[in-house]
């Protein structure tokens, strides 16, 4: 009777106490609600990629609901925690008269009160551990039930719910210590997941294996004694291995990610187009890459893929190690080398001043005071575009460029939303490279060589809108150029993966190296370079970019078709013998009859050669429109012939004139004196 009434007094002080507080206290905690958790970036397909820290102390937080929750483990941990929970209002009245009688009976706490409410308070508003803590967290759980649902109190306590470090919450618990999420847990991960919050420093598995071991066996004991698992789940539980180590955090694409986050803070679920299987894979690859580099090497690797249809990013490589750049390169701006080269020609099929079977004279061209040359410093005369645009060769595309104009490229270009630019005034040097764009604007362009020549922004958006289809060349000089590309694939051996059409670019110096392809449904941009913009080693688009390039494309998934052999847009098929006149050979000026007529310029007009004892006169000359004839002292050298370089046996020693003729009639002549050795 006496203890009765000791408890009944205890009971009677509490509850005065608890209606005193409740009336007193100042707000409730609602203005701390919701609780702020990690932002995530996640794919197209709502699967994580990225994970942040919670800006309120660097928390590894995510949110916890109900209906993503395996229900078993609700179950196991309200046996556990709060058996009333349902039915209580924030204090459990059995609970506490217990806890009351306990401390009475032997003068030391033997069993706690707290609710789940209770334990909810004080995760949102944390205290020492006082009577006068434990009176106001009953105040406020009893505040909070007026205010929030079970169901949203129970999912706020598993946000918060602290699991060891800088872990928070049911959710990041199981992607840190299980790599999975909550949605079906085994009665060992449940067990495991119940004890960790009631001492989670000292029962952290990655640190305290043994304890967290201990503490998760002696919930087990528990609940099957509660009649809520079985002996043989108990033993079988008993026997699994407790994860000891932390798992990193979700880290896939970082570059963009990062971005994303910075520019939207406050934006929690951060949703991207990337496709987090292609991702992984692609990294796999940009990593692989990075190692073939080499340790030391400064350049790195930045890459894209794109789907065709909807423009939307499916990967993306800021670079091939996070620890070498933290940059996006895929935004820099670099010289793209020879990788325009396809859009210069396209302009041209557009105007109507060329065709791939056009002939073009490849040799030594000055440009007023520009002198540029072909990579390999080697020239192969009278070659059709299609060979030129295969064989990337310089002199030929800045020919055609100068006939269109540098102006009207960058203008079409900047009518897309693609700006070039450069150290001051861009002018033929356009056609190698002279100028700097980045990875997404030329992957951009390339995938709408795969879209007959409709130009849409790429998007890493997957709800995005498509935006406005416009030009960046007409439906048949699309197709033209995909024809020459299409042809290059296969002399080259990539159409092996899915007749990629593909160019090359490499700038000056060997900083930048570039690929980019394309097929039906995909377009792929690589760039291998340094992030400071420094020379590289002697490596090409060819060398460094291109075998990526094929592997990211078998790594793609099953594609839907390819692009029709030839062009998926018809247009006459010539050889270059059917063509008009005026498209069989190209000349620089829109007037061929004032700039085409032929000049010898190997020998010299009026001077004196010296023969050996093979003697044998080399001829040169530029202009003028194939085929020639040569003549010396009036007499035809041989039959005609489509190149302006010749050779001939000089009759003796004395004067001698050669005489060269082309087919409009057009004629240059010299006198040379020819001496005996």
């Amino acid at each position: 009777m006496k203890t009765y009434r000791r408890v009944l007094l205890v009971t009677t002080l509490l509850c005065g106490g608890l209606f005193l507080l409740y009336l007193l206290l100042p707000p409730s905690l609602l203005h701390r609600l919701p609780v702020p958790c990690s932002a995530q970036a996640l794919d197209r397909q709502g699967k994580l990629l990225h994970l942040f820290t919670t800006k309120d102390g660097g928390y590894w937080r995510l949110p916890a609901h109900l209906a993503r929750i395996d229900p078993d483990f609700i179950r196991l941990l309200l046996a556990c925690e709060d058996q009333r929970f349902w039915s209580h209002h924030g204090v459990d009245p059995l609970a506490l008269g217990r806890a009351v009688t306990q401390l009475i009976g032997h003068r030391r706490a033997v069993s706690g009160a707290s609710t789940i409410t209770m334990q909810t308070v004080r995760l949102l508003r944390p205290r020492t551990r006082t009577i006068l803590s434990k009176l106001i967290e009953m105040a406020e759980a009893l505040r909070l039930e007026r205010h929030l649902s079970k169901a949203e109190i129970l999912e706020t306590y598993l946000t918060l719910a602290p699991y060891g470090g800088n872990i928070e919450g049911i959710e990041a618990a199981c992607r840190f210590y299980l790599q999975k999420d909550a949605a079906r847990l085994t009665p060992s991960e449940a067990a495991l997941l119940i004890s960790l919050p009631q001492s989670p420093e000292r029962r952290r598995p990655d640190r305290h294996p043994e304890q967290a071991e201990q503490a998760r066996n002696r919930v087990l004991a528990r609940l099957v004694e509660n009649g809520l698992l079985t002996t043989e789940q108990v033993a079988l539980a008993r026997t699994q291995l407790i994860p000891n180590k932390r798992q990193p955090a979700p880290f896939l694409a970082p570059h963009l990610c990062r971005q994303l986050h910075a520019a939207q803070p406050q934006q929690e679920l951060l949703t991207v187009s990337l496709d987090r299987q292609l991702q992984e894979k692609i990294e796999v690859l940009a990593s692989q890459a990075q190692q073939r580099l080499g340790e030391g090497d400064q350049r790195t690797v930045a890459l894209l893929v794109v789907d065709n249809r909807s423009r939307q990013v499916l990967a993306h490589v800021g670079s091939g190690n996070y620890r070498i750049s933290s940059l996006d390169l895929t935004k820099a701006r670099r010289s793209p080398g020879s990788a325009l080269k396809p859009f210069i020609y396209g302009l041209a099929f557009e105007q109507g001043i060329l065709h791939p079977e056009t002939k073009i004279l490849d040799r030594p061209t000055h440009f007023g005071s520009y002198g540029p040359d072909n990579f390999d410093r080697t020239h192969h005369g009278w070659v059709s575009i299609r060979e030129a645009l295969q064989r990337s060769l310089n002199l030929p595309a800045v020919q055609v460029l100068e006939r269109i104009g540098p102006q009207s490229m960058l203008t079409r270009f900047a009518g897309l939303g693609v700006f070039m630019s450069g150290n001051g005034e861009q002018g033929l040097s356009l056609a190698l490279g002279g100028t700097a764009t980045n990875l997404r604007d030329m992957t951009a362009l390339y995938a709408a060589l795969a879209d007959k020549g409709r130009f849409r922004p790429i998007s890493f958006n997957p709800t995005a809108l498509h935006s406005p289809e416009n030009r960046l060349l007409s439906s048949v000089a699309a197709g033209q150029v995909d024809d020459i590309l299409r042809t290059l694939s296969t002399v080259t051996g990539l159409s092996a993966v899915g007749r990629i059409r593909y160019k090359t670019g490499t700038s000056y110096g060997f900083r930048d190296a570039w690929a980019l392809g394309y097929t039906e449904q995909y377009t792929v941009g690589i760039w291998v370079g340094r992030p400071d913009g420094g020379y590289g080693k002697r490596t090409t688009g060819a060398d460094s970019a291109v075998p990526l390039l094929l592997q990211v494309f078998a790594a793609l998934p099953a594609q839907a078709g390819e692009l029709a052999e030839g062009t998926a847009v018809r247009f006459r098929q010539m050889s270059h013998s059917q063509l008009p006149p005026h498209l069989q050979y190209f000349t620089r000026s829109a007037e061929p009859s004032q700039q085409a007529k032929p000049r010898i310029y190997f020998p010299v007009d009026g001077s004196s050669l010296q023969l050996g004892r093979n003697p044998v006169l080399v001829l040169k000359a530029h202009g003028g429109t194939p085929p020639f004839h040569w003549l010396l002292n009036g007499q035809p050298l041989g039959r005609e012939q489509q190149d302006v370089i010749a050779s001939c046996a000089p009759p003796g020693p004395g004067l001698a004139q050669i005489t060269l003729i082309d087919s409009r009639g057009q004629r240059d002549r010299i006198s040379v004196w020819v001496e005996d050795e």
